[in-house]
């Protein structure tokens, strides 16, 4: 079984995406073909903000009328369903249709509900007022896993404060929240600053007094050493007002507009920064503003919004999860990675966590979280097992008053889930919970790396805490793709490719390779050079196997193998080194070593040089058996060329199985290695023949003549004595794979050369 992201349903797959779908095709193929029965189910991640701006923005519809807005996000759904299906498909992926689910189907809100309901039974669902992270543009709480950094430039003001007789000066870049300072701060160690312990200082404008503290938080290198502590300007200032129990003044409303400061009351943080800048100026308040380029708290995950993030003090719906991070850390070791070094990523988020996983979006298209709550004391009420899927919303609750102080006013979640909830159980989802967990763990894991610490992590732990296993034994981890900018490619960012766009210049198997020929677990940029080349090389492989249908119309596989030629055993021989190597690289899932190891079989050791050999003894054969040992050497090779690209190029493998095997390759076996084709001596054979008729042909080179030029005469140099056999021996072969009339053979101890 195959957990891959089940895709958000955004109506497109650039190639970024696409090459999610295609690691996750090409893993699936492969162990298809090794006998294993495969289960790659199809989800589609239906419900969050892109879809509700996407409703809003592109249809329209405004939020206020709940039923119609959620009816028009499932409608809006279902058409970008259609067409990421259709890309899917043009692709060649061959996920498992049968079984393919979406998040915001009834059934499946009944199971994210069920593990909510369950979560509630262990005591770890509560709802509480805490500083929360708030996007002001989306109208939400966040988690941190949902927060990134972006660099941005800003003015660092120096602003006065007053200390009894003296004056301090203060850096800070949020000026706009200066009536929320609740104290000033400074660095123990920082001597400067000692003698105020214990003091007051006065806010300019407001006039009001806040403590001056000691705190290891400070960096006395960072502007004067002095910070203005605000109730919620950052985390580092959450943590110091709880350390210091300093008062909570709230200073922002949902949409990031100033409160709670009289005179700039209602103007966004722009607005009152420049008006607050302006006034500091006016009274001698503001020594000095410097520019700087510093990192801010932005919305990244689920959403183009790249909004700087707010600190607000609201009751949420929280899980309980940090009393976890050592056992989340076990697992992780427990897990196979691929690569093996993503697996810090995880471990480092894990170690890292501070807070408590706030699940509660205040949006309308989500799960409904399951439960209601008593306003007078907060208790929490959690629904029945069988009445699930609920919206405590609009349905009343299970009780008539709360059960711990009697009261009636009982009210419903408003808020619904956010998407790593739903996403969370997949692996549970796909395995058939609550019912019989069948096959679990799953084998594989296949995702992103920029969703370890959310997808890889929230089921992790998700699963851990419903069933007390592992969701999954493997986890193979994908790069990002880069666009033209050097940033992962995006939809918003203006520097996505869409998939069918280079389907149509060069075809799916040739985007399919290019985008397998990068190292699993890295970031790359596309490029179409790539593509182009693959392309070429798909042109070279379907050119081979038109030559060999021509040669094998009147060709029968025997069951046993017949007498063959030195040069059709070295090749052979070659062969199974070749399925050596891919399957022990698929097994690992460097599928750019695999792949490119079959192109240059195919390309040069292949096209280049057997098939220029072997005409000669198919098109006019000295012998029977010397035509028939090159008819079933040519069968062979390609047919296990064949099925080793077919996972890397489905198209064009079908066809050319169809054509000359009339078979399909969705029921072929893997190529096995034939221990009995293995043979040194013909591997040499064919290395020295090889050699010799690159030598002619370099020699053609310098001459500046066509490759199927018959030259006079060609001298080829030995080293040692059984070279000397074995170019006596294929003298015919030289002479009618290199277009030579008379072929000597001499001793030398250098390499081989030729002469004219």
């Amino acid at each position: 079984m195959i957990d891959t992201p089940p895709h958000f349903t955004s109506g497109s797959l650039h190639i970024g995406r696409a090459y999610a779908c295609i690691l996750s095709d090409v893993t699936a193929r492969y162990k298809r073909m090794r006998s294993y029965n495969v289960l790659l189910p199809q989800g589609w991640d239906t419900q969050g903000l892109p879809t509700e701006l996407a409703v809003q923005n592109k249809l329209g519809i405004p939020l206020g009328n709940v039923n119609r807005f959620r009816s028009a996000c499932k409608k809006w759904t279902k058409q970008m369903i259609g067409q990421m299906r259709e890309t899917l498909l043009r692709l060649g992926c061959m996920p498992d249709w049968s079984f393919e689910y979406k998040t915001m189907d009834d059934d499946y809100h009944r199971k994210v509900q069920l593990a909510l309901l369950n979560l509630y039974k262990m005591g770890r669902i509560y709802r509480s007022k805490h500083p929360i992270h708030w996007c002001p543009k989306c109208g939400t709480a966040l988690a941190d896993a949902e927060l990134g950094y972006k660099r941005e430039e800003t003015n660092l003001a120096y602003i006065k404060f007053k200390v009894e007789n003296e004056f301090i000066e203060i850096a800070t870049t949020r000026p706009e929240l200066l009536h929320a300072c609740a104290a000033v701060a400074f660095h123990p160690e920082d001597k400067r600053y000692q003698h105020l312990v214990g003091r007051e200082a006065h806010i300019p404008i407001y006039n009001s007094k806040v403590p001056i503290v000691a705190d290891e938080s400070a960096d006395p290198e960072y502007g004067t050493g002095l910070v203005m502590i605000c109730t919620f300007g950052d985390e580092q200032d959450i943590r110091t007002v709880l350390k210091h129990k300093l008062p909570t003044i709230e200073a922002l409303d949902d949409e990031g507009k100033i409160i709670n400061s009289r005179k700039y009351d209602g103007l966004n943080i722009i607005e009152a920064r420049k008006a607050i800048l302006a006034d500091l100026m006016n009274i001698g308040a503001l020594s000095k503003t410097v520019k700087i380029s510093h990192n801010v708290l932005v919305h990244v995950e689920r959403s183009t919004c790249q909004t700087p993030i707010e600190f607000l003090f609201k009751p949420q719906w929280f899980i309980h999860i940090t009393d976890l991070k050592r056992e989340i850390v076990k697992l992780a070791h427990q897990i196979k990675w691929f690569p093996p070094h993503t697996k810090k990523r995880l471990i480092g988020w894990a170690e890292g966590l501070e807070w408590d996983w706030l699940f509660s979006r205040q949006r309308t298209f989500g799960t409904p979280i399951p439960f209601w709550r008593c306003q007078e004391c907060n208790y929490v009420i959690a629904p029945k097992k069988e009445d699930l899927p609920i919206d405590p919303a609009k349905e009343k609750p299970p009780v008539e008053q709360c059960p711990r102080c009697g009261s009636k006013a009982i009210t419903g979640a408003k808020e619904v889930c956010d998407c790593w909830v739903d996403s969370s159980i997949t692996p549970l989802v796909i395995a058939g919970w609550p019912n019989v967990l069948q096959y679990y763990p799953l084998s594989l894991r296949q995702q992103g790396s920029e969703i370890i610490r959310t997808w890889a992590f929230y089921s992790i732990l998700q699963c851990y805490l419903q069933t007390g296993q592992l969701p999954f034994k493997m986890i193979l981890v994908n790069g990002m793709i880069l666009g033209s900018d050097g940033r992962a490619m995006s939809g918003s960012l203006g520097n996505a490719i869409d998939p069918l766009e280079v389907v149509e210049k060069y075809g799916a198997d040739a985007l399919r390779q290019a985008l397998l020929l990068a190292s699993v677990g890295s970031d790359f940029p596309f490029e179409w050079k790539d593509a182009k080349y693959c392309y070429s090389f798909t042109q070279k492989f379907w050119n081979a196997s038109r030559f060999a249908q021509r040669h094998l119309s009147d060709y029968r596989l025997s069951k046993k193998t017949p007498k063959l030629y030195v040069v059709d055993k070295g090749i052979l021989s070659l062969l199974q080194q070749l399925i050596k190597v891919v399957t022990e690289k698929m097994e690992s899932f460097q599928f750019n070593i695999a792949l490119k190891e079959l192109q240059n079989f195919v390309w040069h050791e292949f096209c280049d040089y057997y098939i220029e050999i072997a005409k000669n003894r198919l098109y006019t054969p000295r012998k029977r058996w010397i035509k028939n040992s090159a008819q079933h050497t040519l069968y062979m090779t390609l047919w296990t060329l064949t099925h080793l690209y077919a996972p890397f190029a489905p198209h064009i493998a079908e066809e050319i199985s169809q054509r000359l095997f009339s078979k399909t390759t969705l029921e072929a076996e893997w190529p096995t290695i034939n221990e009995n084709l293995i043979d040194k001596e013909a591997e040499k054979a064919w290395n020295i023949l090889k050699e010799a008729i690159s030598a002619i042909r370099k020699l053609k080179s310098e001459f500046r003549l066509p490759l199927n030029a018959e030259i006079p005469n060609a001298t080829i140099h030995y080293g040692d004595e059984s070279s000397k056999e074995i170019l006596e021996a294929l003298r015919f072969d030289i002479k009618e794979a290199g277009k030579v009339k008379r072929v000597r053979i001499l001793k030398k101890a250098e390499e081989y050369t030729t002469k004219r």
